[in-house]
């Protein structure tokens, strides 16, 4: 009996120096602020450097980021007592403008917390220029634009947004816009002229609809006009903007009688396996809810994982196993892939999956 309650008093101490505290790991700084950039700057790479104050090793098990616009990366061999390790975050601000607010969160072997939050943040300039002697070069031709790009961030299909892009004409004659080459059906423009006399400008509003935007997460767009400027005769507007379903207006009733997604697990670790190989992973779903579930949409970041989602509709009580896949094909060391669903559950509109694995270079 000695010798069990020995064993068992042995183990507890084990699982219990295996933990560190929150405040032994000391970082230097839990925020980057990247200050304020220009729109369309390069990807950031921000760094988080961090002291093991403890006395035992520091193992850091997974990092994961709140956008597919964060990738993070980390030390995958133990932090020794009293060693420095560095997590890095790089940052793709494409189509983002505004004001930034993103983390990661670290699930390491610490002792009270189940995982630690580092954030990132700094401010984005939107694309505007309405000083004729800066306006875009990049748009060739003599009817010459403020801006090439409308970054309106994140948005809810409810809402209805408004944006301006002047226009002017450097050429020595008068200078005309003709008609459209395509515009997507939530856009409406309001055009005062379509004749520009030499040196002459013209703002044109650009509205959009959201609630009309039959799509969710990141959107890229354009409306392009038609003009008579021999040189370059369309003019292009971009839009860029990441849309979510809006659930602010729905009363507790709605709330009570909503769908609700139950799904077995949202993160599916591939093991090690040789380049070119492929795997799958079976994932349950179930709507525990009171009407309806939808997925609205089934989003993969990469061709090398899909999901058998083909039915997108599930109604209460129902539930129906899928397969997750993953091929190695073109993809080499360690592997951090996700696929994104999107449903009509107020409280898991957006739920990510989390796929990983190491992969063997042949």
């Amino acid at each position: 009996m000695k010798s069990i309650f020995t064993f068992l008093f042995t183990t507890i101490a084990l699982f219990a120096v295996a933990q560190v505290d929150d405040d032994e790991i000391q970082f230097e700084s839990e925020t980057y602020d990247f200050g304020i950039i220009k729109f369309g700057d390069q990807k950031i790479n921000a760094t988080y450097i961090f002291t093991n104050n403890s006395p035992i090793d520091f193992q850091i098990r997974d990092v994961k980021a709140s956008c597919g616009c964060t990738v993070p990366s980390w030390p995958e061999h133990p932090i020794k007592p009293g060693q420095k390790g560095i997590i890095t975050a790089t940052f793709d601000p494409t189509h983002l403008a505004g004001e930034v607010d993103k983390s990661i969160e670290i699930f390491a072997n610490y002792s009270v917390i189940m995982s630690k939050i580092l954030t990132l943040k700094g401010i984005i300039k939107e694309p505007v220029e309405q000083d004729l002697s800066k306006v875009y070069s990049g748009q060739f031709g003599y009817i010459r634009q403020s801006k090439n790009t409308i970054a309106l961030g994140e948005i809810v299909n409810s809402g209805t947004y408004t944006d301006t892009v002047l226009f002017v004409n450097e050429y020595n004659l008068p200078l005309k816009f003709t008609g459209l080459l395509r515009k997507p059906d939530f856009l409406t423009y309001e055009m005062p002229q379509e004749t520009l006399k030499p040196g002459e400008s013209v703002a044109v509003v650009i509205h959009m609809d959201a609630s009309k935007v039959r799509d969710y997460g990141l959107v890229n767009t354009e409306i392009v006009f038609k003009t008579n400027d021999k040189s370059f005769r369309l003019k292009a507007v971009k839009l860029a903007f990441f849309i979510k379903r809006d659930f602010s207006k729905m009363s507790k009733k709605e709330r009570k009688n909503a769908p609700k997604l139950k799904i077995s697990g949202t993160e599916f670790d591939f093991g090690t396996m040789q380049e070119g190989a492929t795997g799958s992973r079976q994932v349950k779903i179930a709507n525990a809810g009171k009407s309806t579930l939808k997925i609205l949409k089934v989003e993969t970041h990469c061709g090398c994982t899909t999901i058998d989602l083909t039915e997108s509709e599930l109604q209460p009580n129902e539930s129906k196993t899928i397969l997750l896949k993953f091929d190695s094909m073109f993809v080499s060391g360690q592997a951090q892939k996700e696929v994104t669903l999107y449903t009509n559950d107020p409280d898991n509109h957006i739920v990510k999956l989390y796929v990983s694995a190491k992969v063997l270079a042949n």
